[in-house]
Formats: C-alpha cells, sequence, structure tokens
C-alpha cells in the first residue's frame, strides 16, 4: 500500500465552506507536491467542512481527470469525512472532466463513483 499525506481542509482555511477556486489552486499545488514529488496517495480530510463548489472540486480533482484520466485519480487521490454533498460535487467534477480527459477510457462515464 502507498504512503500518504493528509491535508486537512478545515484547519487549512478555518471555514465549513469552501467556494473559491483559489482556495482549490493551494490544494491543488499540495496534492502536486505529495503525488508528483514525494510519491504519496493525497488524502483530503472534509471533516468540519459542509460543503464545496463545482469551482473548488474542479481545482482539486477536475483538472487532474482532464490530464491524467479518472484511474489516475483513485490511485492518488483519497477523501474522508466528507459529508454526501461534498461527495457529490467531487463525483461531479470527476464526471465533467473526465468527458474532456487526455486520457479518458471508453468506460461509461455515467456511472461515476470514484471518491
Amino acid at each position: 500500500m502507498a504512503q500518504e499525506e493528509v491535508i486537512r481542509l478545515r484547519d487549512l482555511f478555518e471555514c465549513d465552506f469552501l467556494g473559491l477556486r483559489v482556495e482549490g489552486e493551494v490544494v491543488r499545488e499540495k496534492m502536486e507536491e505529495i503525488i508528483m514529488k514525494n510519491g504519496k496517495v493525497a488524502v483530503l480530510d472534509f471533516e468540519g467542512v459542509r460543503g464545496i463548489t463545482l469551482s473548488f472540486g474542479d481545482e482539486i480533482v477536475g483538472i487532474f481527470t482532464r490530464a491524467f484520466g479518472k484511474e489516475w485519480i483513485k490511485r492518488n487521490v483519497r477523501v474522508i469525512n466528507a459529508n454526501e454533498n461534498v461527495r457529490s460535487i467531487l463525483n461531479l467534477s470527476v464526471k465533467l472532466a473526465s468527458k474532456y480527459s487526455q486520457k479518458a477510457s471508453s468506460s461509461n462515464v455515467s456511472s461515476v463513483n470514484t471518491l
């Protein structure tokens, strides 16, 4: 099993709703360091976060999905302590980005249940 590194979103931003793309950029840059430089799985801990926007979701999973594909997300990103609303937005971000992925497979994208 790959080593993991946790990003605690509530501690990082000290708020319970993450809606700005720039917040997502901060998280994505941390994820890039964890995954690309350190070779670890990035664990996104949503404890205490009640919601996110699609823009935030796109920044943290959509951009990676377009660049590397849905399977890459499954191997390199893990989500914990996320409520159903957060999970829905993250899955929608992956689903929408999969349509434009460089590495999209011919599998049925409508049945995304990635995170």
